[in-house]
């Protein structure tokens, strides 16, 4: 057990705590903090347990430079050293520790006071002497307690807050052995301060957290907090939506480096250079990425061919592609990202769809590894493979050979914390020939297998479309669904079922064209904001970070022109949709990880 007091003029004090304090639990170590200008008393004191009890492990702490307590700076200073000792002797006792509140100013006994009440502490108490007495030795001292002179009045155990309690005692200052205890910053102080208005904010908001999109914010000051209330400035919340943890749930893998630098660095990889199809000329309309006149959603794609499945059968190719993916992700401040590939397409006569598959996974754990040891941010990214809808044909086989791929790798790759297979997609081109409710039955193994279900439905289909991918094949997530107003009673269905939809910005008005910087809903302006204030599920991705040539951080900046009034606080919903709606099963690991700064807490 170990006993912390403070010291002042009166050496007797600590014996006294030392002798009262212990009853039932023998103390084996003793910590005392004193300022600087109390060695009358600190050599008494020592002198004391020397003769009396000298296996007990005395160790006593004076403030350098603090002689004497005669301001508030001289307090602030006590405080300091007192919040760094009392750290230190929670970690050497494992929270087994009695504090005696009798030594020293009164100032000094508050300040202990309020230590034990935020660190906690098993035992806290206080020993008082009758008006007059003095003890001037060992023998007044045993004396005075044996005739009821000297008393102890015990406070009860405190348990400290596990808030400050977690601020830890690592770094700080304090020597192992008796010495001066110099202080030459008050970090400790600060941050306590600041930990505890936060905690008391949040106490105060309690029936608010069910509204918030992050509990965390309701430790934020009134001030940050309406900050959050304000609109989106692209210009000046660049570096804010910078720095937020962010979730990737619709990006597809191929159209990634699909121009210039990117994509010459990724051709430059190749493993068989002499079989790589030559560069086609898939330049974007000299407006790009922000047309004034749509393009159509064939046209959008082909901005893509020189990667995708004329690229990525090349292993060297697959492999660079990937670790500048990952890169991107990482800049990106991106923890999690749900990325959609189609290896069957990037087979050849020497890579089977499965071999292409292992590649991709062993390439983004690769990533992970590397970016957990070098100790920088280390997104998880999970694959979801895509089935492309076909109109005639032998459409069937193409879809299920997919959807056979990832069944499989279901089963195969199953550790939570690494690379596997999360999920299906059924993507290409909508119509009325190519709706959800013709591969019904091709879905139904990936469903019983749990895995994730999206579908690009309501892109360039109407509202028909996104029913039958919801009624047909039980989707969990629509890629887009930009028609959900066109059927209130669709639109009702998407929210009651937390129906998780896939915006992305950049590429809907690329492909759709929506009117900018104009105020209020009609029509035609895009329903990203109204959905959200249905209740609908939104999330913001990048659908293809090349081709669109917009990141995800320019996508929700770009929320601004595209929906104005939008505010941050809207921006930190979009955020938590994405954890809800990822296909992961440990949602609350990734909630953890989410910390959201403030305006003030920029890197």
């Amino acid at each position: 057990m170990h006993l912390l007091c403070t010291l002042g003029s009166s050496w007797a004090v600590v014996p006294e705590a030392f002798l009262l304090g212990n009853a039932g639990e023998q103390y084996t170590h003793v910590t005392v903090l004193t300022t600087s200008g109390t060695g009358d008393s600190v050599e008494l004191c020592r002198q004391w347990f020397a003769s009396e009890v000298p296996k007990v492990n005395l160790r006593i702490l004076s403030i350098h430079d603090l002689p004497d307590i005669t301001c508030h700076a001289d307090h602030e200073k006590f405080e300091e050293a007192l919040f760094r000792c009392y750290f230190d002797v929670l970690k050497r006792s494992g929270g087994e520790m009695h504090l005696c509140l009798a030594g020293g100013f009164k100032t000094m006994s508050s300040s202990a006071h309020q230590s034990a009440d935020l660190l906690g502490c098993k035992k806290l108490f206080h020993v008082i002497a009758l008006f007059g007495c003095r003890f001037e030795n060992g023998d007044d001292i045993l004396n005075g307690i044996e005739q009821g002179k000297i008393n102890l009045v015990d406070l009860g155990s405190r348990p400290g807050w596990p808030t400050i309690q977690n601020l830890g005692s690592e770094s700080l200052p304090v020597p192992v052995q008796s010495g001066t205890l110099k202080i030459e910053e008050t970090p400790l102080r600060v941050q306590i301060m600041n930990r505890l208005q936060a905690a008391s904010r949040l106490s105060a908001s309690e029936k608010e957290l069910v509204a918030l999109p992050f509990p965390q914010i309701a430790r934020w000051s009134p001030a940050d907090r309406d900050w959050l209330n304000g609109e989106l400035n692209p210009e000046t919340d660049r570096e804010w939506m910078l720095s937020l943890p962010k979730i990737e749930l619709h990006c597809h893998l191929g159209g990634f480096g699909t121009h210039g630098d990117v994509l010459n660095e990724i051709r430059s990889a190749a493993s068989d250079p002499d079989h790589l199809p030559p560069l086609k000329d898939r330049k974007p309309p000299a407006d790009w990425p922000l047309p004034h006149i749509p393009v159509e959603l064939e046209t959008y794609r082909n901005l893509g061919d020189n990667n995708g499945s004329a690229l990525l059968h090349d292993s060297g190719c697959l492999k660079k592609h990937i670790e500048l993916l990952y890169k991107h992700f990482q800049q990106q401040n991106i923890h999690y990202a749900e990325v959609r590939c189609s290896p069957a397409n990037y087979a050849s006569d020497e890579h089977t769809p499965w071999q292409v598959l292992t590649d991709i996974i062993r390439h983004f754990n690769d990533c992970l590894d590397r970016a957990i040891r070098s100790q920088k941010i280390a997104p998880l990214v999970n694959l979801i493979i895509i089935a492309t809808r076909q109109v005639g044909g032998d459409f069937r086989t193409h879809i299920s050979r997919h959807l056979a791929l990832a069944a499989t790798a279901a089963d195969h790759w199953t550790d939570t914390g690494r690379t596997r297979v999360v999920g299906v997609d059924l993507a290409g081109f909508e119509s009325k020939e190519t709706r959800a409710h013709y591969y019904r039955e091709d879905f139904i193994a990936a469903l019983r297998l749990g895995l994730g279900i999206t579908i690009h439905a309501g892109e360039n289909d109407d509202a028909e479309g996104i029913w039958s991918a919801i009624l047909d094949l039980n989707a969990r997530r629509l890629g887009h669904a930009l028609h959900l107003n066109a059927s209130p009673t669709l639109l009702q269905t998407v929210a009651d079922r937390r129906i998780g939809i896939e915006m992305c910005p950049y590429a809907n008005y690329q492909i759709n064209g929506y009117p900018l910087d104009q105020t209020g809903l009609d029509a035609a302006s895009y329903p990203l904001l109204s959905y959200l204030n249905f209740g609908v599920q939104v999330t913001v991705n990048t659908d293809n970070i090349g081709i669109s040539a917009a990141s995800l951080t320019d996508n929700f900046l770009f929320l601004a022109r595209i929906c104005p009034g939008i505010k941050r606080i809207h921006i930190l919903q979009l955020l938590r949709n994405a954890v809800e709606q990822s296909f992961l099963s440990d949602k609350q690991t990734l909630l953890a990880k989410s910390q959201i700064p403030g305006p003030n807490q920029l890197p």
